[in-house]
């Protein structure tokens, strides 16, 4: 028999201990309280809830909300009625996002490894491409709204272009060249994810870098061989986290088109939610099974990008070799 189980010591010492480790538990849970309950009534509730709505056909009578129960009539609506404007916008945004997405993340590699390297002016031109990203996007979309308009009202670069002596550039009625400005705006504030890039630069093993200056490699060797699998995994976490910001494009196209315009190829589905659910009468039941169809879209994508996540992982092998063969 212990000696220290007549004396007392041992469970004195057991519950002092389990006493210290609930004080512990208790602070754990109180420092998390404020993200859990967040969570649990701004995301959570208002998600159950949204699911909830989906199955409503709901209105609006005399400052009341009425809900009357319809199943599945909402998710028959997005998919089989003709006057279903879902198809659409989840195309276009869609193909705006997978677009968006290797525009970015190729200009971002691109420009951080070119401020990676040493110059004048580094520190300056890094200034000067992160600076647009902390502009709130509604600022940026307003001032490229009055650049890029028709010269009628008074558009800066079309007024350029005319005297110049070129002919005016529909910018923002044009289903095409509205695209494009959408894109270059994505450039032009993606300044943190250079930020990241080059941050993540930092971490290439040097030594690894010169031995294959030494064994004869170029700037391309360098980067197959040694940045991009040191860089794999910030690389797929940005693609990530830049595929669920271009899902849900919003504020430009509020800000620079009317209603989708031209010819609804900018209603992107979170206006088309947007609009079902404050502006247009009776479809709110409505947008909540858009929104959770989008959901369920947004999880499938997410889902196949992380099934090829192992090409994104970082090859922790190349730091125990001494040489890079090219």
């Amino acid at each position: 028999m212990n000696p220290e189980s007549k004396t007392g010591v041992a469970p004195v010492y057991v519950k002092k201990h389990a006493k210290g480790a609930t004080k512990e538990a208790v602070a754990g849970y109180l420092f998390a309280a404020p993200a859990i309950i967040g969570f649990l009534v701004l995301t959570l509730y208002p998600m159950l809830a949204s699911l909830f709505y989906s199955f409503h056909k709901i209105t609006i009578l005399s400052g009341s909300q009425v809900m009357d129960w319809i199943g599945l009539d909402n998710y028959r609506y997005i998919f089989n009625n003709p006057s279903s404007e879902f198809k659409k916008s989840i195309t276009v945004t869609l193909i705006y996002a997978f677009v968006n997405v290797a525009l970015v993340i190729f200009f971002c590699l691109i420009i951080a490894l070119l401020l990676n390297r040493k110059f004048i002016g580094r520190n300056m031109l890094r200034a000067i491409f992160f600076l647009p990203s902390v502009v709130p996007m509604l600022a940026t979309t307003i001032v490229w709204q009055m650049l890029l308009q028709n010269q009628a009202k008074g558009g800066l670069v079309n007024w350029l272009l005319l005297q110049l002596g070129i002919a005016p550039v529909e910018f923002l009625t044009d289903p095409i060249r509205i695209f494009e400005t959408l894109f270059i705006m994505s450039l032009w504030t993606c300044g943190g994810t250079i930020v990241v890039f080059i941050a993540t630069l930092q971490d290439v093993p040097g030594e690894l870098l010169e031995a294959i200056e030494m064994d004869g490699g170029n700037a391309w060797h360098k980067f197959l061989k040694v940045t991009y699998p040191t860089i794999k995994p910030v690389l797929f976490f940005q693609l990530i986290m830049c595929m669920m910001t271009s899902i849900q494009i919003y504020t430009q196209s509020v800000v620079l088109s009317r209603n989708g315009a031209p010819d609804r190829m900018t209603y992107f589905i979170n206006v088309m939610i947007y609009d079902h659910s404050f502006v247009q009468v009776g479809m709110r039941g409505l947008a909540s099974a858009e929104a959770w169809i989008v959901f369920l879209i947004t999880m499938v994508i997410t889902g196949i990008l992380f099934y090829f996540q192992g090409s994104f992982k970082r090859d922790d092998s190349m730091g125990k070799r001494k040489r890079v063969r090219l």
